[in-house]
């Protein structure tokens, strides 16, 4: 019993950090993501107004936002500066504490209890799944929609019209498909990985609490 309780408070103040890294790197993400809007660091390169002048070329990432020009001399400016090594440190450390939390669920705690808050995480996490998905579905625009609805130059940059859309079911994505070969994915590659990590959660979660609660009742005394 001791080492039950011992795991379980181990277990709530690693879920408590993970909500803390969780909640950090949404506040970052949101900063950087105003910080890339308003910066226009493409353009202030192109100006000349930032970096040393000359040909550069421009890098976007949404995870987290930003935009970097990488000049000819290897100088390279981003829109989100700090922010982005910000983001990454809380991404880690929320990444690290959810999965010491788990893994004590699912070996530090026995019992009833067990399966009662194996299967809350699973309830939680399957939540989660659905909203990123169906924010990952909404991004892909409608199954009947054509090229040229789906695949704007508001959306993609990209002035030409495209050819096709191909869309894939789980996780959720449609990529833009041009005559020159060129391809541009509605949906940033990230949101695909972390509905896969919250699928591996819900089956992780689900599993250990369907084997915590055979583990209880075969251990409880049979009545009389």
């Amino acid at each position: 019993m001791p080492n039950t309780r011992a795991s379980r408070r181990d277990a709530d103040r690693l879920w408590g950090a993970f909500g803390v890294g969780f909640g950090a790197s949404f506040v970052v993400w949101v900063v950087a993501w105003i910080a890339t809007a308003i910066s226009e660091q493409d353009e202030r390169c192109g100006h000349g107004i930032v970096g040393p002048g000359g040909s550069f070329r421009v890098e976007e990432t949404s995870f987290p936002p930003n935009v970097s020009c990488v000049f000819a001399d290897g100088t390279t400016l981003d829109s989100s500066g700090l922010l982005v090594w910000v983001f990454w440190v809380c991404v880690v450390v929320t990444g690290t504490a959810g999965a010491g939390a788990l893994s004590l669920e699912l070996l530090g705690v026995r019992g009833a209890q067990a399966a009662a808050r194996l299967g809350r995480l699973a309830v939680f996490a399957g939540g989660t799944l659905l909203a990123v998905y169906l924010l990952a579905l909404f991004s892909t625009g409608s199954p009947g929609s054509t090229p040229l609805e789906s695949c704007s130059a508001f959306t993609t940059g990209i002035y030409e019209r495209a050819q096709d859309v191909r869309r894939a079911p789980f996780p959720a994505q449609a990529t833009c498909v041009y005559g020159d070969g060129r391809t541009y994915e509605l949906v940033p590659r990230w949101m695909g990985g972390v509905q896969w990590v919250l699928l591996g959660v819900v089956i992780v979660c689900a599993g250990g609490a369907v084997r915590a609660g055979r583990r209880q009742m075969s251990s409880s005394p049979a009545s009389p």
